[in-house]
């Protein structure tokens, strides 16, 4: 057992159930792509407030863990922080402004009431913005929000405009390509997203070291 590390070995003395469980857990494998995208995030949590926030695009191929590293970020934030500022939005399927406020009131496990009222659950979120103070509104799979009619999708980036002058929010857009490529057709938007890429593996020394 010399080969295991410390926190691994006493596992050895358990039941066969308890070791199977061990092995069949997920593993968070921090690769240089993860603690980079981490180190970014840390930053705008604690950046000074701002009239004009900055946001972050983390951006990549499906299945590529993009999710998994936010959703690392959100839980190691609550382990360390007595109030919540990181909340996680998974942006709905579906074109339109009551998909999006939607997902923001799910995440916030708000109800939803009428799907129709579009102004009602603009107002609901404002409210909850406003009593719950994030500092970070992480959007997962964004992609779905920017697939509708130009003006919905107006109105959904003039929503993240707003929640940073009005609520010192930076929000993070998580998703594929076509969100860098849509962020970056106009000089307003693109001025206030930074990218952080999360390329496929690469069969190279990077590979060969998690492999190891």
């Amino acid at each position: 057992a010399d080969h295991l590390l410390d926190h691994v070995r006493p596992y050895l003395d358990r039941c066969a159930e308890d070791r199977i469980a061990y092995i069949r857990a997920p593993r968070w494998i921090a690769h240089h792509v993860a603690v980079q995208a981490h180190e970014r995030l840390s930053e705008l949590l604690s950046r000074p407030a701002a009239l004009r926030t900055r946001g972050l695009m983390l951006v990549g191929p499906y299945a590529n863990g993009k999710t998994m590293i936010a959703e690392r970020f959100a839980v190691e934030h609550m382990k360390t922080s007595e109030r919540q500022r990181v909340w996680v939005v998974q942006t709905r399927e579906g074109a339109g402004l009551a998909h999006f406020y939607g997902s923001i009131l799910q995440a916030f496990r708000a109800p939803v009431g009428n799907g129709r009222d579009v102004g009602r659950k603009a107002e609901q979120i404002d409210h909850l913005l406003d009593r719950l103070k994030p500092r970070i509104l992480i959007f997962d799979e964004f992609h779905n929000a920017i697939r509708g009619r130009s003006r919905d999708v107006e109105a959904v980036l003039a929503f993240l405009r707003r929640i940073g002058r009005q609520f010192d929010i930076s929000p993070v857009l998580i998703g594929e390509v076509a969100v860098y490529d849509f962020i970056n057709e106009t000089t307003e938007m693109a001025s206030r997203f930074d990218l952080h890429a999360v390329p496929r593996w690469q069969y190279g020394e990077e590979f060969l070291t998690l492999l190891d």
